[in-house]
């Protein structure tokens, strides 16, 4: 039983990725918590290194088609990147029991954010006029999104999507594909301090992350031909009703 969580949680983490830029760990870290118990800071820390791999593939596929833009977007990388390592330290003297309440909630979030306030297009022409008020929020919101990821594991690359698409002028294909490839490091530091000041559960990890690379290579091939109006539907309504049944089971375990 154990297996076919790790593997099911892979296929559909790596699958988010693809698609839209979503970080593994909305997936991965809240499943394995609630249904198989594990400790929320060693589980963000495995569903965090599935990211890894999952990025980078997806990246490169975004990159094969052009769609990614680093020079703009390469200040708020180094913020999210820089202020991950700290969120990840601050993570561990939270409360397990708290911290696992707290990924569950967050998924249910996620899901009404793509629900209510759908990521869009932008073609408004603004994405080679970096200004300084732009530079100062890529730094503010790297810091954010970096202490956000850090802490929870999730939640960096549809905050990053946001950023780059209404604050720094991308249109969507191009957010998602600059998200994803920020998203590599942002994973890899993440899980690094994860591991390094905890440990891991190596065979989860692997079979995880081999899962979340499949179901990436699924969803970046395709993602340039859905249409996002409907992508935010599905993965909406998905992770709501996901989280809640989430928050449910855990809050029924907790009694």
């Amino acid at each position: 039983m154990e297996y076919i969580i790790y593997i099911i949680g892979g296929l559909l983490a790596g699958i988010g990725t693809g698609f839209v830029g979503l970080s593994a760990a909305v997936i991965i870290a809240p499943m394995f918590v609630t249904l198989l118990k594990t400790d929320p800071y060693t589980a963000v820390g495995i569903a965090l290194a599935s990211d890894v791999l999952a990025s980078a593939f997806s990246a490169f596929t975004y990159y094969r088609n052009k769609n990614i833009h680093l020079k703009n977007a390469a200040v708020l990388g180094i913020s999210v990147v820089s202020f991950t390592i700290l969120g990840s330290y601050l993570s561990k003297a939270t409360n397990p029991v708290n911290l696992g309440g707290m990924l569950n909630i967050f998924v249910v979030f996620l899901g009404l954010r793509f629900l209510i306030f759908p990521v869009k297009d932008n073609n408004s022409g603004g994405l080679y006029n970096f200004t300084k008020s732009k530079f100062i929020l890529s730094v503010f919101w790297g810091a954010v999104i970096g202490m956000i990821s850090g802490y929870f594991g999730a939640g960096g690359g549809l905050s990053m999507l946001a950023v780059l698409t209404i604050a720094l002028g991308y249109d969507l294909k191009t957010a998602v594909g600059t998200s994803v490839f920020i998203m590599v490091f942002t994973a890899l530091v993440g899980s690094a301090s994860h591991i390094v000041i905890s440990g891991t559960l190596w065979v989860p990890l692997l079979i995880t992350g081999f899962a979340a690379l499949i179901g990436a290579n699924f969803a970046a091939k395709y993602a340039n031909r859905v249409n996002h109006v409907i992508l935010n539907k599905v993965v909406g309504s998905t992770l709501t009703v996901f989280g809640i049944a989430l928050v449910l089971i855990y809050i029924f375990q907790n009694v």
